[in-house]
């Protein structure tokens, strides 16, 4: 598991890049050293020529001899150990045709091979690099000239390379260099270690809490320092708390509302169950009753009107609870808009309301009696709302947003708090001494049916704003 983690990996990762990269210098080193060494020997070898050379030429220049191959035997049979001690070098002089001449050396061929010869001939200047008795041996073959510039002779230059001095500095240097090495290495493996540890922190704490990650209560992740990277990360997964803790409070409001309507469904039911027949018994009684007593009579009537009237309270009770639970499915049709929002507005007949709209005819696909009800819900809040308000005024708005109708019921009256806002929509919560508080739920379920929004903005002591917006 260990060997799977980011931590290791970047860690691996580090090591694998610092041994890499100090394996690669060794083996620069080392070839740079070979070439040195190779470039040493070869200019060494270039200078003792130039030596030898010179030391031949000026030989021949003190020499009236003819230069034959005799005669050159004659003239450098002591001169070539005298530049050979000198120069501190053995070398060899052969005819044009290949023939010794005379050598330093005691085992000097006697002859160059044919296919060294023509090698020779084709170039002023040529090297043989072999190999003998595992040292490096470099062969230089050039031509000696007269005045007149013509070959006279063939010099043969053994050059044997001497790296003592080059392979030890080579060690010592390369030991240093090791030691250098550990200690990078090591420090690599500590700064890598921390490194991983630095970078996978964040990672391990984001790790964390999308393990423990809940549909309510979750945390934001705030880090003083990221990258890039993990900032987006980051966003990302508090951005997902934000939408985890809206889904939350939606699935608890739904589980709320389904709720209400399954007791509102209960309630209505036990209510209406009895009052159908006290209705019944309460008029049958009325029409038993003796009618002679004038003064039995009055009080009759006014008992059975009383009941009357609680029985009927008592149905409208359970009627709305009965349409909170089981709301009709939406009829809609495409309608004028602006017309059935005016009827609805002026059932009211109230001085401090007012209707502005944007057209006389505004086309809007909806459930009319919702759309009736929606109005009437929204506009009796917010009168209720101006109630005791110096002032007070409800405007009721009807406009086209580009593709979108929209109506506003606006007031300037007490407002809601914070906390009121953030309830209002909640079945059976409501700040008023009546009513069952099932108003603005009802009002939301509707606009809802019908593929609508509902927003509102409210300040306390200044007054409310509810939006609604449906697509034209």
């Amino acid at each position: 598991m260990y060997l799977q983690s980011l931590r290791f990996r970047i860690f691996a990762a580090m090591t694998i890049i610092v041994v890499l990269a100090l394996v690669f210098t060794g083996v620069i080193t080392w070839y740079q050293y070979q070439e040195q060494s190779k470039d040493y020997h070869t200019d060494r070898l270039e200078r003792k020529e130039q030596q030898v050379l010179k030391s031949l030429e000026n030989e021949l220049s003190s020499t009236y001899l003819a230069l034959t191959q005799n005669n050159l035997a004659r003239i450098f049979n002591e001169p070539v150990y005298e530049i050979s001690n000198i120069q501190d070098v053995d070398f060899s002089l052969y005819a044009i045709d290949g023939a010794l001449i005379k050598s330093s050396l005691p085992d000097a061929p006697e002859r160059m091979f044919g296919g060294l010869l023509r090698r020779v001939m084709d170039n002023e200047r040529f090297v043989v690099e072999e190999v003998n008795d595992g040292r490096s041996v470099m062969s230089s073959f050039f031509f000696l000239k007269d005045r007149q510039g013509e070959p006279v002779a063939i010099v043969n230059l053994p050059y044997f390379e001497d790296n003592t001095f080059n392979d030890f500095e080579l060690r010592e240097f390369l030991i240093r260099l090791s030691l250098v090495y550990v200690l990078i290495l090591v420090l690599a493996l500590a700064l890598g270690y921390l490194v991983s540890i630095y970078i996978s922190r964040p990672m391990n704490t984001i790790a964390d809490r999308l393990a423990h990650t809940a549909l309510d209560t979750n945390e934001k992740i705030q880090l003083s320092s990221q990258s890039t990277e993990l900032e987006t990360l980051i966003k990302a997964y508090n951005g997902m708390v934000d939408a985890l803790g809206d889904s939350a409070r939606k699935l608890a409001q739904s589980e709320r509302e389904t709720a209400w309507k399954e007791m509102a469904k209960q309630v209505a039911h036990e209510i209406k169950n009895p009052l159908t027949p006290m209705r019944l018994s309460v008029q049958q009684f009325e029409r038993s009753f003796a009618a002679d007593d004038q003064e039995r009579q009055a009080q009759l009537t006014e008992f059975t009107q009383g009941m009357l009237q609680q029985i009927d309270t008592l149905s409208a009770i359970a009627s709305t609870f009965s349409d909170f639970a089981k709301m009709p499915e939406a009829n809609k049709v495409l309608l004028n808009a602006t017309e059935v929002v005016q009827w609805a507005v002026q059932l009211f007949s109230d001085q401090h309301l007012t209707l502005q709209a944007e057209a006389e005819n505004i086309s809007l696909k909806i459930d009319r009696n919702h759309l009736v009800q929606i109005v009437n819900n929204l506009v009796k809040n917010a009168l209720e709302a101006i109630e005791g308000v110096t002032n007070g005024q409800v405007e009721v708005r009807l406009f086209n947003d580009q593709k979108t109708i929209v109506l506003e019921v606006k007031d300037n009256g007490k407002g809601m708090s914070d906390e009121v806002l953030s309830r209002m929509f909640e079945p059976r919560f409501t700040t008023k001494n009546s009513g069952m508080g099932l108003g603005l739920a009802v009002v939301k379920t509707l606009v809802e049916e019908n593929g609508g929004t509902i927003d509102c903005q409210s300040t306390l002591n200044e007054g409310t704003l509810f939006t609604l917006r449906f697509n034209s």
